[in-house]
């Protein structure tokens, strides 16, 4: 479709050229070697969301001449502060982490070691040598609302969150805001795991609130919920619901079954600071990216292609060119902001 082959190839071209640029720096400079030292977050490798798109970027870093990458996983979250010491005691000359459960170990080690760069994904530090960057889930949530708001045929449509969280909540915000944007009929169930860190690292129990979600009628089920979602992937198999998935694209889990995927683009953020080290030109602050940058995507899996008609291809193009075009006082879901039906 074309929609999502235009969103894709953009994005594979920015960072292709992220990349190459990227590699011409690297070649200029030598014999300069660059080693980047990253804490992945709770749950570890295999979640098929935050964690294993992390990963991918890393791989993407490992191919670039002079990079050197030294990958911690923590075992919970009391284990971040230990990967990160170790890490930025090596004077590794960018340390990453991943998320909110990362904050008070990022603001500790990097007080520590204040000569080191620091880059947290998806959360906020705010001191000299800690780069924050932040992707707009709250904008590519509202994507993801309108395509299950366009698509439903219930009219229930469900939420599934880790804990409650500033960034869950902005996940649950941007599909609400969706939804209602081009669909003010649709009902919005909400289900959340837990409220621990636990809550992300639990499969049975994304299974059972999956299935609670489709007793009570909701035809596609969108998850913020990191490897617990792969228990409500599992429960869509045993139940006519559909997924949007999170973070990465995971079509693949359950071909048919997850419709589409908010990405983040992990290896875009990954790319940015790395080239700032590179560069010389790394400092601390606050960098947000989403779907204008390339940092955001709806990738609508080619095993459901077919649900998506022209009429519903040229809706999601106008959502699109809403979020790329609003302004703060457009955010609104009601009245002629809203695309014709």
């Amino acid at each position: 479709m074309r929609l999502v082959t235009r969103l894709l190839i953009c994005s594979l071209f920015l960072f292709a050229c992220s990349l190459n640029a990227l590699a011409e720096t690297a070649s200029r400079t030598p014999a300069k070697t660059v080693r980047v030292g990253i804490v992945l977050s709770v749950g570890g490798l295999g979640d098929h969301a935050f964690n294993d798109a992390a990963y991918a970027g890393i791989q993407k870093l490992r191919q670039l001449p002079g990079c050197i990458v030294d990958v911690v996983e923590p075992g919970d979250v009391a284990a971040i502060e230990s990967g990160l010491e170790f890490l930025a005691a090596r004077r590794a000359s960018l340390v990453a982490a991943i998320g909110i459960f990362a904050n008070e170990a990022v603001r500790r080690v990097a007080s520590k070691y204040p000569d080191v760069p620091f880059v947290l994904l998806d959360s906020v530090v705010e001191l000299p040598n800690v780069m924050s960057v932040l992707f707009n889930e709250e904008e590519g949530s509202f994507y993801a609302g309108a395509f299950a708001g366009l698509l439903t045929k219930t009219q229930n449509i469900g939420f599934l969150g880790g804990m409650v969280s500033p960034v869950i909540s902005a996940f649950e915000k941007g599909f609400r805001n969706g939804i209602a944007f081009v669909n003010p009929q649709a009902k919005l169930l909400i289900e959340y795991a837990g409220d621990t860190p636990e809550a992300f690292n639990s499969p049975e129990t994304g299974k059972k609130l999956g299935l609670k979600l489709a007793a009570e009628g909701a035809d596609f089920v969108y998850h913020a919920a990191g490897r617990t979602g792969l228990g409500l992937i599992e429960a869509s198999r045993r139940s006519s619901f559909l997924v949007i998935g999170v973070d990465g694209d995971q079509s693949g889990l359950a071909p048919g079954k997850v419709a589409a995927s908010m990405v983040k683009r992990l290896d875009v953020a990954l790319d940015t600071a790395v080239r700032a080290v590179l560069e010389n030109r790394f400092k601390g602050g606050v960098l947000t990216l989403g779907l204008a940058d390339g940092g955001i995507e709806l990738d609508i899996s080619r095993f459901n292609a077919g649900l998506v008609t022209p009429l519903i291809t040229q809706r999601l193009a106008e959502v699109e060119a809403f979020l790329l075009h609003r302004t703060p006082a457009s955010q609104s879901t009601s009245g002629s902001d809203r695309p014709g039906k």
